[in-house]
């Protein structure tokens, strides 16, 4: 799916905790060249930067409270920079998602 997102991309990714959202962007960060195991749930920081053949910036929102936090670690920056966004739990950003953006839910279809 890596080659489905150009770069400059936003992908929001929507599901329940534990549906599979981390491991989502660990196929695309292996699709798009970087290590295997580079991605990680970036909960407690917010994003993280992973670089390789494409830059990939792995957000989760899972803690955030108020969206003046993502204005605060350069949110408009990261969606200009021209590599692929991908937010976990992006619903929270609200108002701040852009117009464009992909839409990925991922669902457990049982237990």
């Amino acid at each position: 799916m890596a080659a489905m997102f150009p770069d400059g991309s936003l992908v929001v990714l929507s599901g329940e905790l534990g549906a599979g959202k981390t491991v989502f962007v660990k196929g695309l960060a292996k699709g798009m060249g970087l290590e295997k195991d580079t991605a990680t749930s970036p909960t407690f920081n917010m994003v993280h930067e992973y670089r390789g053949e494409r830059e990939l910036y792995h957000f989760d929102l899972y803690r955030l409270t108020d969206r003046s936090e993502l204005v605060e670690i350069g949110w408009d920056d990261y969606l200009e920079r021209g590599g692929v966004a991908v937010v976990e739990w992006g619903e929270k950003a609200g108002a701040l998602l852009p117009q464009k953006y992909y839409l990925v839910e991922i669902k457990s279809l049982n237990d």
